[in-house]
């Protein structure tokens, strides 16, 4: 018999524009392949008769009150963590982080939970220390949306153009790549939810759910800069730079354990740790048109894997396994 699952999540709605991309990237996109496959996906309904209940981006007393709830009537309880709930890092500029009042109250859910779902290696890692049934569920890519594809024309044009997309208030991350970028002469484009104040010229586009797909093609390269001395940036997942991947636009990234793990599986990309290698591999692209048409093709064939399709297949499997 396929197992009914109940996803708790911290919105009410399914307007993806007003919600973390978290709950539609590891819950909502998920529906229509799972119930292609027979399984009843209901959403915060408390009453619901299921066999698996996932607690995902809801954490506080109410959620841990409710899981107790659903545990009580015999429902596995999976805790789905997209970001790194075990080390407490204070706020970071940007107000982005894991405060103490998190961790505390991640480390009552993982206790209650009869599975850790973790959104990358790393922070599957970290949950292994505390849980003896933790899984790495990797963020997908929806390529029914993510439909489009990069023309291998586009990496002709004399002048290209470098895209980051984000939240606003995660632009801090791109100043250092300012100087390097306006050097070259290099136009960039920011995709975000809001015009963020950012020192030097640049491109802004709005952030939409239904716009994104498109808006992605508007650059030869994704840009992907990111803190890496800290154990709340280390677990974040591909997503950031995975989409644009999926579509065939190459990426050049900081070296996070998720963001190495995708562009070493596609060779779609390359790996920057310093200023030096994030001049390398910029001139590299500038100069190497034919290498960026050869991590276009690859970059879309690559993140097949990790296709909303395939896992679905991954979520039907553990399903299985824990009823």
């Amino acid at each position: 018999m396929t197992p009914q699952v109940n996803w708790f999540i911290p919105v009410n709605h399914r307007d993806y524009n007003q919600m973390p991309a978290s709950v539609w990237v590891r819950c909502l996109q998920l529906f229509p392949y799972l119930e292609k496959h027979g399984v009843r996906c209901t959403v915060n309904d408390r009453n619901a008769d299921v066999d698996v209940a996932i607690f995902m981006r809801w954490q506080d007393e109410k959620a841990y009150k409710l899981a107790q709830e659903q545990k009580q009537k015999g429902q596995r309880i999976i805790f789905d963590l997209c970001v790194n709930y075990f080390d407490e890092t204070g706020l970071f500029q940007g107000g982005y982080g894991s405060t103490k009042e998190r961790v505390k109250e991640a480390a009552r859910m993982v206790d209650l939970a009869d599975v850790v779902a973790c959104a990358s290696e790393f922070i599957k890692q970290r949950a292994s220390e505390f849980h003896p049934y933790t899984i790495y569920l990797p963020d997908s890519v929806d390529f029914d949306h993510f439909r489009f594809e990069k023309s291998c024309s586009d990496f002709d044009k004399p002048v290209l153009t470098v895209v980051w997309a984000g939240q606003s208030s995660k632009t801090v991350e791109l100043a250092d790549l300012y100087p390097l970028l306006a050097r070259r002469r290099i136009p960039l484009i920011v995709i975000s939810e809001k015009n963020p104040e950012l020192p030097g010229p640049y491109t802004y586009i709005p952030w939409s759910y239904h716009t994104f797909p498109r808006t992605i093609l508007s650059g030869e390269l994704c840009i992907a800069p990111r803190r890496t001395d800290n154990p709340y940036d280390l677990g974040h997942s591909h997503f950031k730079i995975g989409i644009f991947m999926a579509q065939g636009v190459p990426a050049l990234a900081s070296p996070l354990p998720s963001y190495v793990e995708v562009i070493g599986k596609t060779g779609a990309g390359r790996i920057c740790d310093s200023e030096v290698s994030w001049e390398s591999a910029i001139d590299k692209a500038l100069e190497d048109r034919h290498m960026l048409k050869e991590w276009s093709k690859a970059a879309r064939q690559g993140m097949l894997v990790y296709s909303t399709e395939s896992i679905a297949q991954k979520y039907m499997q553990l399903f299985k396994d824990i009823k």
